[in-house]
């Protein structure tokens, strides 16, 4: 396909920008943290609020280590905590504003992204053919290349529902994407890249540990040592690389061995790293059950960059020399290799591809056929509005009862929700879906040849979903995902019951960090966590979780060790979960003091 100038249309800084923004704001706010991954990664940033930062070096929720994940997005969450506390914000827009940390990562990601194809467009091997002699200069070419690449970005159907949780996948995902600009700025500016490259790598491993960056960083440097243009200055690069990596990991390392169980936590934090890997631990293998978990994965969380990535590199299957495609390549098949080497059935291990796909696929477009974009256009326009009018018709059934079949369904998912319509959230979703409407005749009619064009419906019809899910899903959402009315149910039993000792703490028991991290926030009672039962004497109370579909088995456990001494006085659950229970067990005898 022939690019003229004509036809190499900017997307506008500001309405960039405000794609970003619109993409990641909706779903920050208004909600409770959601079990499992958002309310473990919350409640990792809620204990570091109530922290002083000299004991920081490691994490925990409430009094228990916590080890699965790194610690630099927890940091950013715990810094907004403060913030909103010392500026009295009201106490449940606290994890509102600890969300807010998404923001920066996903804005630091983008950048990166943006900045590593901005780069690699402006290279002599992919200017586009130019017999007319009418192409758009260099810089004009690439910035449109660039901005197709941010739009492939954010319509990653993967990307969509974890970008808006506390997860340290988040910012892992930003430091590849500088470690991926670092790769490419070696070309030109050598001596910035060593630095770049470094901060890249400290951002991935505070925010994730060791398992994605250093598969990432040896693709990048093999695929360096390969080529003469790369090769050249790499031992210097590596080393203010592994310089602006040591100095900040030789603080925080000193600083966690004086830090009470700070050794302990190492050990444990370096197992999980360990244990990540498939291959470090015998009793692990990838199967066949994993191939088909990773590709069925793949075919839905990289859409629609995952194919536009693959048609790029067989349009320049030719120049896979070229170090603007050989980089890039480089770090997805990193990417592809930290799924056969780690969980893949965890969906944060497929992350690291996002940003070299990115790239990849907005490369690729201008050598894309008129028909395969139409293709994809008519494929967004008809899945996401088909998309659509289902959202709006299980809402409607949902809040007034017809279709009652659907609405019927939707009871049995969230009993006892009570529906009300909120005027501000309706406005936002109708507008929304008129925007939709306007950009698919904007599309259909105007003719426009862009290079991004490919990627507007995709993108838009991402944000538009998520906007009505977040508007007008996000009370039943929340509803069914919450624990805040569980935490008031239990907060109203321990302060209704006769104390025996006048000591109010509820000693947990079988709680998972997600559990204890959301009770322990939306309750007003002191939570300690006790292993074993003859450890609990310490507290009154003691909660206890169970599963009905075990036969309540711990409970059962637990009462015929300890019935004489703990008399239960409380049951509750979720509405929206029928197995999973919670017991609050008051002491019957005397405390022992210690």
């Amino acid at each position: 396909m022939v690019i003229t100038a004509a036809n190499n249309t900017r997307l506008s800084r500001r309405l960039l920008w405000g794609l970003i923004l619109l993409y990641i704001l909706p779903g920050l706010f208004a909600r409770s943290p959601w079990k499992p991954d958002d309310a473990a990664g919350f409640g990792q940033s809620f204990t570091l609020t109530q922290l002083p930062f000299s004991e920081w070096a490691l994490s925990s929720i409430g009094d228990r280590l916590y080890v699965e994940g790194g610690l630099l997005s927890a940091w950013l969450s715990g810094l907004l905590g403060k913030l909103a506390v010392a500026l009295n914000l009201p106490y449940n827009w606290l994890d509102d504003a600890m969300r807010m940390g998404n923001v920066f990562w996903m804005i630091l990601a983008g950048w990166a992204i943006w900045n590593t194809t901005y780069r690699l467009a402006k290279r002599v091997e992919l200017q586009p053919e130019d017999p007319l002699g009418t192409a758009p200069t260099r810089v004009d070419y690439a910035r449109a290349v660039a901005d197709a690449s941010v739009l492939c970005f954010l319509g990653t159907l993967g990307l969509l529902v974890r970008s808006h949780m506390q997860v340290p996948e988040v910012a892992e995902l930003a430091g590849i994407s500088i470690m991926l600009l670092g790769a490419v700025r070696s070309l030109d500016r050598p001596i910035g890249a060593g630095w770049m490259i470094g901060a890249g790598i400290a951002i991935a491993f505070f925010a994730r540990g060791w398992a994605h960056w250093l598969p990432f960083l040896l693709m990048l440097l093999l695929s360096s040592t390969t080529h003469s243009s790369l090769r050249f200055g790499l031992l210097r690069r590596m080393t203010r690389a592994a310089t602006v990596f040591a100095i900040p990991f030789a603080i925080w390392f000193f600083w966690l061995m004086s830090q009470k169980n700070g050794e302990i936590w190492w050990n444990a934090w370096n197992e999980w790293n360990v244990r990540r890997f498939l291959i470090l631990d015998p009793t692990k293998s990838f199967g066949f059950e994993d191939l088909v978990i990773t590709l069925k994965t793949l075919t839905w969380f990289l859409w629609p960059i995952l194919p536009m990535a693959c048609w790029t590199i067989w349009r320049y299957r030719n120049a896979l020399s070229e170090p603007s495609i050989r980089i890039p390549l480089a770090g997805a098949l990193a990417g592809v290799l930290v799924l056969f080497i780690t969980n893949p059935a965890d969906e944060a291990n497929y992350f690291p591809l996002l940003a070299p796909l990115s790239v990849l696929a907005a490369i690729g477009l201008s050598t894309m056929k008129r028909g395969l974009i139409s293709l994809i256009d008519w494929f967004a326009v008809l899945w996401f509005t088909f998309a659509a009018v289902l959202v709006w018709l299980g809402w409607t059934a949902a809040t007034f009862g017809f279709p009652a079949k659907i609405a019927s369904n939707f009871e049995k998912l969230s009993p006892g929700y009570v529906p009300d319509v909120i005027g501000l959230e309706l406005a936002l979703a109708l507008m929304a879906s008129f925007a939709w409407v306007k950009l698919i005749i904007w599309r259909t009619a105007s003719g426009s040849r862009a290079l991004w064009r490919p990627m507007v419906l995709t993108t838009g019809g991402v944000i538009l979903l998520w906007l009505l899910m977040m508007t007008l899903w996000i009370p039943r959402i929340d509803y069914a995902k919450s624990f805040k009315a569980l935490g008031e149910s239990i907060t109203v039993a321990v302060a209704g019951h006769p104390q025996t000792t006048g000591k109010g703490c509820v000693a947990d028991y079988n709680l998972g960090y997600a559990q204890r991290a959301t009770l322990q926030y939306h309750t007003s009672v002191d939570f300690t966590r006790k292993g074993q039962f003859k450890e609990a004497a310490e507290c009154d109370f003691l909660l206890l979780q169970d599963d009905t579909r075990q036969g309540l088995k711990i409970k059962v456990e637990f009462e015929a060790k300890a019935s004489e001494r703990w008399e239960l006085v409380w049951t509750g659950n979720r509405n929206s979960d029928r197995h999973e229970f919670f017991f609050l067990y008051a002491r019957t005898g005397e405390v022992q003091e210690k």
